[in-house]
């Protein structure tokens, strides 16, 4: 598209001064470059409203067919464009994909009264979305979750999401635990309550709880405590909901075991984590589920580095790299990219996005004429196209410092399955 609109401003300028007699040599046309002429050969364009049908939803439900997991990844959060992409895919994969189970980037606690409200028990999602992240609290989140609302009210088999993250879990898990117990072995409770002298947060503020932690010079007695609370729930004959509680007190275990963990090995085992809780929450649903999370966790890339100005290079094992060892082909990763725009910061502040840059694989994208496509890369290719989808992969790192942070480890191939471009993204609403 840049490369059009220039030739276009050449062409124009050429035909003014003939016309005042200045003979000028037309401007040579530019080569297209070979992936992206092959790109926009096998390009499916995304209509203009996200809400009317078009061929992109046939090609990811022909890519997507068979598996059980399907992962949606984004560049970076609170791009409204691809946010509307993500959901326009999920609402497709629900009506007829059979999809019926969501996992989210979100805390598995802090998604409980998200998947209340999504399954009716409750009405106010104002409230619910007041408890999460910022990044989950845009319209077109909201729509999403509106939507979900919408379906299971008036479909037989309802659609249930769940959090794939530790990282705040909250008091919801502890109260489940204690109740469970107390419920089907109260001889084990004093036990159980020795063990929450050590673990249990004093209230929701898990900031603070998390401050008052990382000041413990010795953690090994939290983390001991919180080995221990699972293992209470373990020893307890499974009944009705013990799957669940046994999940919650997983959560516990990972919180209290993660940050004690030195910092630069929490990327690794967070990701590790988060795709124990996807294959989880899968089986624990028996249903097609859709992981929803930013690329970097979505990709099967066993040694991603991100980058970030001033700060130590980020290694970890994504997430996505697990789930591909676990279910083969039975896990389609979806890459959501862009070529330029601009980005919100957490703090509100607008950060530009310039085109992507030579070496970065989404830069022959930002060629193709069409504004939004989707592209599925498991097709065979000339050369160059094998050359492009097997080189080392450099890609945009976090949006917040535009070309300052990139992301590489692996290949184009290795990372996703499908591609779903957009050239110009801007912000999503915030609420």
């Amino acid at each position: 598209m840049r490369t059009r609109s220039t030739m276009l401003g050449l062409a124009a300028g050429a035909a003014a001064l003939a016309l005042v007699g200045t003979a000028v040599p037309a401007p040579a046309a530019e080569p297209v470059a070979p992936v992206t002429r092959w790109a926009e050969r096998h390009a499916v364009p995304v209509p203009d409203d996200p809400a009317r049908p078009g061929r992109d939803l046939l090609t990811v439900a022909a890519a997507t067919a068979g598996a059980r997991l399907i992962g949606l990844g984004e560049p970076g959060h609170l791009i409204g464009e691809v946010t509307e992409l993500k959901a326009r895919y999920l609402r497709h994969l629900v009506t007829y994909g059979g999809v019926r189970a969501v996992a989210f980037e979100m805390d598995w606690t802090a998604a409980l009264p998200l998947n209340d409200y999504v399954l009716g028990r409750r009405d106010d999602l104002e409230a619910v979305l007041g408890t999460l992240e910022d990044i989950w609290q845009t319209t077109e989140l909201r729509d999403l979750f509106q939507w979900l609302r919408r379906y299971n009210d008036t479909h037989a088999g309802d659609v249930e999401v769940a959090g794939a993250e530790y990282f705040a879990t909250g008091l919801a898990a502890y109260d489940a635990v204690a109740a469970y117990v107390a419920a089907n072995a109260p001889d084990r409770m004093a036990d159980l309550e020795s063990q929450y002298e050590w673990v249990e947060p004093e209230n929701d503020d898990i900031g603070a709880h998390l401050g008052d932690y990382m000041a413990e010079p010795d953690k090994a007695p939290y983390v001991q405590a919180a080995y221990e609370v699972e293992r209470i729930v373990a020893s307890i004959d499974p009944g009705p909901g013990h799957e669940v509680v046994a999940h919650h007190a997983r959560q516990i275990r990972f919180w209290y075991e993660a940050f004690s963990l030195p910092w630069g090995d929490i990327p690794t085992y967070r990701d590790a984590r988060a795709a124990e809780n996807v294959r989880w929450w899968q089986r624990h649903t028996d249903a097609r589920t859709v992981y929803w999370a930013a690329s970097a966790h979505v990709a099967d890339a066993p040694r991603l580095t991100l980058t970030e100005p001033g700060e130590p290079d980020t290694v970890f094992a994504s997430a996505g790299s697990y789930l591909e060892d676990w279910y083969g082909r039975g896990y389609v990763p979806i890459g959501f990219t862009f070529d330029h725009g601009t980005h919100r910061t957490g703090d509100g502040a607008t950060v530009e996005l310039p085109p992507a840059l030579d070496g970065w694989f989404e830069q022959p994208l930002g060629d193709v004429d069409a504004e939004r496509f989707v592209l599925r890369i498991d097709r065979a290719g000339p050369p160059a196209v094998r050359d492009w989808l097997d080189a080392p992969i450099v890609t945009r790192g976090r949006p917040e410092y535009g070309v300052a942070s990139i992301a590489y480890g692996g290949t184009l191939d290795e990372w996703f399955d499908v591609v779903v471009h957009t050239q110009t993204v801007t912000p999503a609403h915030r609420l």
